[in-house]
């Protein structure tokens, strides 16, 4: 990448009085100095090689590509130099870890993503990891988690006129098109013979047209896993890509209000019982109020950390090469 390419003359000025492993490490090319720990392009390069695999899956052309993989670098460059300057504080402050408990947090990590010593040898093995390596990540992801808890407020208040304020502002963010609150019954051809998907079918809609209820018609007959929920969906909206098609266009036509008849598509039986509808609009205020204080909660809390960061900032030296 271009903003990767590095003189290795300017590299060893930097590094000139480092330890000689840190000097060794120039032969990887120096990416960033905090203070004197050294990050190298081959830690950024290992830290990206997920989400840069990510970006090729969903990058239309090369280009698209090549510009989302450099963004991911330097995005990384700044978490791994953003990890450094907190482990760091961690240490000045003179805070303790003890070994045992950073062998109960490994413990724990290695059951819960490998199941056991033997795959997370041969996993860390094809990452071209050491197990040191990992252990050292182990430990320095949980002295971040407890720094940050410690360092930013976590009981945050959003005053009522804050979120409405920014409701009012952001409005058009919660525009929906038309609605529908639905149940559903859904029989699933592959799980029975041809002729009885139908009839199953054809009785689960004679019980709920005779008046039974329909929840209790969709936990027993439904093979969909909403049957436990009675078939309920909530509310749809009519662009709703998750809803089939020709569900929607049920669903959604001006007269449909109350029970389907049968609609069969290929693979599926269904049947959908519309309970309610709402036009086109914004969403009251009143029904995302929750979602409004979450958005200035999380934006707030990323105020406080980019300022406790330039605070860090400010104590260590950091350079980019």
């Amino acid at each position: 990448m271009k903003w990767m390419r590095l003189g290795v003359a300017v590299g060893a000025l930097a590094l000139a009085g480092l330890p000689a492993a840190a000097q060794s490490q120039l032969l990887n090319g120096v990416a960033a100095l905090v203070s004197r720990s050294v990050i190298t392009f081959d830690d950024v390069r290992s830290a990206s090689l997920r989400p840069i695999e990510a970006a090729r899956r969903l990058s239309r052309s090369d280009a698209e590509f090549e510009q989302r993989a450099q963004q991911i670098q330097k995005d990384v460059l700044e978490q791994l130099i953003e990890r450094e300057l907190i482990v760091k504080e961690f240490e000045a402050k003179g805070y303790n870890l003890p070994e045992s408990i950073i062998d109960e947090i490994v413990d724990r990590q290695m059951k819960e993503e490998f199941g056991d010593r033997l795959t997370l040898t041969k996993t860390l093995r094809l990452r071209g990891q050491t197990y040191e390596s990992w252990r050292k990540d182990q430990r320095d992801q949980f002295v971040i988690a407890q720094m940050t808890i410690k360092n930013i407020n976590q009981n945050i208040v959003i005053s009522p006129k804050k979120i409405e304020k920014h409701y009012a502002e952001h409005s058009d963010k919660y525009r929906v098109g038309d609605r529908a609150k639905i149940r559903m019954i859904l029989v699933d051809k592959s799980r029975h013979a041809a002729a009885e998907s139908r009839r199953i079918a054809e009785e689960a809609l004679k019980r709920l047209k005779s008046g039974e209820d329909f929840g209790k018609v969709a936990d027993v007959v439904s093979d969909d896993a909403r049957r436990f929920k009675g078939g309920d969906r909530g509310w749809v909206e009519n662009r709703d890509a998750d809803l089939r098609k020709e569900l929607r266009e049920w669903v959604f036509k001006p007269e449909s209000n109350g029970l389907s008849e049968l609609i069969e598509v290929e693979g599926a039986i269904f049947l959908v019982k519309v309970e309610e509808k709402k036009a086109a609009g914004i969403l009251p205020l009143s029904e995302v109020r929750l979602d409004v204080e979450s958005t200035l909660k999380n934006e707030e809390r990323d105020r406080l950390r980019k300022a406790w960061i330039r605070r860090l900032r400010q104590k260590q030296f950091v350079t980019y090469f």
